[in-house]
């Protein structure tokens, strides 16, 4: 382990166990490893040419392509981003958290899933409350048609006997 390497890593240890403070550890960091030393420039280069050194490129100068995109190649994956959420998911608060105890972390967060869960039944249920006035609603239409399909059924079979 090279002399810097050893002296870092001792400064770091002083200051977690709390030997030196942050302002001396700062004094002594950069009082060791000044960026005018010249030995720690010569002997403590890790990459003596590091190749991918973006920080000294100029970003107002590189002229690097962005990606063309057409707008509708943007709409079509903003509709598909958004077929995933169900209709206004975003637009809906989360369920009032109601009885926290001050300082018991534990229970809060027990009430938090507990009033969740009852957030999700609750809509759970009005959901399925009108899926089933939807059937219903179906059954009927389709109990209308049965008498009008019957008719049709018996004349297209008469229609087919000599």
């Amino acid at each position: 382990m090279t002399d810097l390497l050893r002296s870092i890593l001792g400064r770091f240890s002083r200051l977690q166990t709390r030997n030196i403070t942050g302002k001396q550890f700062y004094a002594e960091f950069f009082a060791h490893c000044s960026p005018h030393d010249p030995e720690l420039r010569s002997t403590h280069r890790v990459v003596l040419k590091y190749a991918h050194d973006w920080w000294k490129d100029r970003f107002d100068t590189l002229g690097f392509a962005l990606p063309s995109l057409d707008v509708n190649e943007v709409l079509d994956m903003m509709a598909d981003h958004f077929e995933q959420l169900p209709m206004g998911a975003m637009l809906l608060p989360g369920p009032a958290v109601a009885g926290q105890v001050e300082g018991d972390p534990l229970l809060n967060q027990i009430l938090a899933v507990k009033a969740h869960v009852q957030h999700l039944g609750d809509s759970l249920e009005k959901m399925l409350q009108e899926k089933t006035m939807m059937v219903v609603a179906t059954t009927s239409s389709m109990s209308e048609l049965e008498g009008p399909m019957d008719e049709l059924e018996e004349a297209l079979l008469t229609s087919h006997q000599p």
